[in-house]
């Protein structure tokens, strides 16, 4: 059953990158997915480095500039300059920004900005607008980013979806006070939770931050959350996908007080390598191939030997 309906805040703002609606492979039928900015974590293989900063940001496409200076005139902040026909942006800058005029007199669209601020109500008009193409099964995603790193924004649209009935998931790092997890887990009913390394050493190699935090969230989720908790585990060549690290992996689930043990586990792919030049980062994977088929196989073999549940990709039961 669920609680009588809460009062919501509707002054809480909150800053978003993308809506999507129709994703099939981020929970049960077709669900608008809402990408909230800011991670505390710089995953070196991020797929979405525009979701990074909690503030909005520049992206810049080259290819499409004419260099008029337009930009570099309008930015009240003074973070852009040309030096020998190359635009540079100091986006941290960008954090103070509220007008963006860069974007707006960018006539040639070789600038946009990431990420927007917006009202609970304004998401949940998208919302209302997508559920009559959700089917019975679908619902809502909340992902970015980190959604829990806007604590009261993920929680208060939580709310209002729950209370209008709308299927709620969430796709976390974990790397939040225990208090913030807490908080929204009567409102959820499937958490996405990612594991990038179970060794905290090479944890902080490639993400920049412990996995200490993350391991105890893990298993007040598992203690306390009366949902579906299906972890996701990108598999990167040479750092997690050995059979110890998998051993590893699965160790640890089984450690956990849960009747239904779920893994997706993903292939590391380069779809995001565009936007890290656009948004002023270097990216560390260009020489990393895909890991072959067979090698996932295996991986889901070793989790399947250990009594845990576990698919490839999009190939997911739901």
């Amino acid at each position: 059953m669920r609680p009588f309906q809460m009062e919501i805040d509707r002054k809480i703002y909150g800053t978003i990158f993308d809506i999507q609606g129709h994703s099939v492979h981020d929970g049960p039928g077709s669900r608008t997915l809402i990408f909230l900015k800011g991670c505390p974590m710089k995953c070196r293989w991020c797929s979405n480095p525009e979701g990074q900063n909690l503030f909005p940001e520049p992206l810049y496409l080259k290819q499409k500039c004419i260099y008029d200076s337009l930009c570099v005139r309008g930015c009240p902040e003074r973070a852009i300059k040309i030096d020998n026909d190359i635009l540079l942006v100091d986006r941290k800058k960008c954090a103070n920004c509220k007008e963006y005029l860069c974007a707006k007199v960018c006539c040639s669209g070789a600038l946009r900005i990431a990420g927007r601020r917006v009202s609970i109500d304004e998401v949940f008009t998208i919302i209302q607008r997508d559920r009559a193409f959700w089917g019975n099964d679908g619902g809502v995603t909340l992902t970015g980013g980190e959604p829990l790193m806007q604590g009261e924004f993920t929680l208060n649209l939580l709310r209002k979806c729950y209370d209008s009935y709308i299927h709620t998931a969430i796709e976390t790092c974990g790397y939040v006070s225990n208090k913030t997890v807490k908080s929204v887990l009567p409102y959820l009913d499937w958490i996405f939770f990612d594991l990038k390394h179970i060794n905290e050493k090479k944890h902080i190699e490639a993400t920049g931050v412990s996995n200490k935090l993350i391991l105890d969230n893990v298993k007040l989720v598992a203690s306390e959350f009366k949902g579906r908790l299906i972890f996701r585990i990108v598999i990167i060549p040479d750092y997690n996908d050995s059979d110890e690290e998998t051993k590893a992996f699965a160790d640890f689930i089984n450690s956990l007080p849960l009747k239904i043990k779920e893994v997706n586990i993903l292939p590391l792919h380069h779809m995001g390598k565009e936007k890290y030049a656009m948004s002023g980062r270097d990216y560390y994977f260009s020489d990393i191939i895909y890991e072959n088929e067979e090698r996932l196989f295996e991986i889901k073999r070793i989790f399947n030997k250990n009594n845990i549940e576990c698919n490839i990709g999009a190939d997911t039961p739901f």
